[in-house]
């Protein structure tokens, strides 16, 4: 036991020294410089070459994202301006674990549609504030935007801090805000709201997992395991990490006959060493451990279940953000350990070189020369979200017809109107039936290739995830 300690606090003190920057980032729409590859320890544990046999992917049971035709203009605007407002973390503790990519991929996807003549000749603009995801300054920076003129029609924020905190106001002012903080609260209380969210509610990603790993147990159990199924969650200590563990998410798996352990919780430090909360878990009976984090978070639960000799006797999975590009790059040449990880992933990825959409935010991408290590997450579906914000600019001037009539109550009115709008065909926005949020998604799974790289490869295709809405 000592030897296994051993060598996962050598990884970890190595993953640190990756997952750390010298300085924070400057606030400019530049790409942030790649992580440092984790140098190879002489200790390592190598990953087994063998790994449990996995469901053939299914057949779609839900609505995939596909890219839709694009509505036609019944009015030109030329010299009018709408301006998208963003508000994140340029600077401080947390800019650098949740990434720049959204900011180049912003601008890539506006400089192209104001170069093919614009939204129905309107151009784009972008005006992106500082808030370090401090739900203070989040809020801060919303009242400074929610007092100009005019008005805005909508902003975008990127952690579970701001969805929550402008939950109310979005409502009162009628801007509506498109969140990648997918707080199931904020999206729900009040129903009808004015935030809507880019992927799936954490609970519903949480349930839509556990359901995989029941429906698929017979295939993926560990040796050994028996026919019960116990969860652990581990999940980061703030709103993010507890966002999967609703009162609705564990109603829905104790139905499945699922039981879930008390949730650990990770300080968000990547110098936390999360031996003692994994070992609680496996102690409780834990054969799948689920991680409600990202970053360095999950690294932080592979490199500590793989020294200590545990990663083959659990399934562990995480939810979107989680399953993305940057926890190879804190491995490095180590990226193999993360071999065999699950991960809810409602959106298409870089992989899918067959959709229109990821082959256009991929030359986007290639012609902004950002580093291979930036193509991650946050500029594919950003750059997506661009475009689904044109198609309901576009369709409210259609439906208005007149731009001085564009207000926030038109953009929403518009965006309802629509029920789903296409981001290239990467996701789709959802707003029928009192939704806010996607409801669907596959379950990837972090596979290691012949050359050493590491895919996320589909085991279940697009399927409809249990419904966790507050008050279900």
């Amino acid at each position: 036991m000592k030897r296994t300690l051993l060598l996962t606090l050598l990884l970890l003190a190595a993953l640190v020294l990756a997952a750390c920057p010298a300085a924070p980032p400057a606030p400019a729409p530049a790409q942030e410089a790649a992580p440092a590859a984790v140098a190879e320890p002489t200790k390592a544990p190598e990953p087994e070459p063998t790994k449990a046999p996995e469901p053939e992917p299914t057949k779609a049971a839900a609505e995939e994202p596909a890219a839709m035709a694009e509505e036609e203009c019944a009015n030109t605007f030329e010299g009018e301006t709408i301006t998208l407002y963003q508000q994140a973390g340029l600077t401080g503790p947390l800019a650098t674990i949740l990434g720049s990519g959204f900011i180049g991929s912003t601008k890539d996807a506006v400089a192209a549609i104001n170069a093919a003549g614009g939204v129905c000749g309107v151009m784009l603009d972008i005006r992106l504030e500082d808030t370090q995801y401090d739900p203070e300054q989040e809020v801060a920076v919303y009242e400074t935007y929610r007092a100009e003129t005019p008005k805005p029609l909508m902003t975008f924020t990127y952690g579970s801090g701001a969805t929550i905190a402008l939950k109310d106001r979005v409502v009162e002012d009628k801007i509506v805000n498109f969140a990648a903080g997918l707080n199931a609260d904020a999206f729900y209380n009040p129903a009808n709201g004015w935030t809507v969210g880019v992927a799936p509610i954490y609970s519903d990603q949480f349930t839509g997992f556990v359901q995989f790993v029941h429906d698929n147990w017979a295939d993926i159990k560990p040796a050994g395991a028996g026919d019960d199924i116990v969860v652990g969650v581990l999940g980061w200590a703030n709103a993010y990490g507890a966002g999967a563990t609703t009162a609705e998410a564990l109603a829905y798996t104790e139905s499945l006959g699922v039981t879930v352990l008390p949730l650990e919780q990770q300080p968000i430090d990547p110098a936390t060493d999360v031996t003692g909360q994994l070992q609680n878990l496996l102690l409780g009976g834990a054969n799948v451990i689920y991680l409600q984090s990202l970053s360095f978070g999950p690294v932080q639960a592979i490199a500590t279940l793989r020294g200590l000799g545990m990663w083959d006797s659990v399934v562990v999975g995480t939810n979107n953000w989680g399953m993305n590009q940057d926890i190879l790059n804190i491995l490095g040449a180590n990226a193999a350990l993360a071999d065999g990880l699950y991960g809810v992933m409602p959106y298409r990825w870089w992989n899918d070189t067959d959709v229109p959409g990821v082959q256009q935010a991929a030359a986007a991408f290639e012609a902004g020369g950002y580093p291979a290590s930036d193509k991650a997450v946050s500029y594919l579906t950003s750059y997506g979200a661009v475009y689904a914000v044109a198609s309901i600019i576009r369709h409210a001037l259609n439906t208005t017809g007149d731009f001085a009539a564009l207000d926030g109550q038109a953009f929403y009115d518009a965006m309802l109107d629509l029920g789903t709008i296409d981001a290239l065909g990467i996701f789709a926005l959802d707003v029928r039936d009192g939704n806010r949020a996607p409801q669907v998604s596959q379950i990837r799974q972090a596979q290691a290739q012949a050359d050493g790289t590491v895919e996320f490869v589909v085991v279940q295709d697009f399927t409809a995830l249990p419904d966790t809405r507050p008050g279900q």
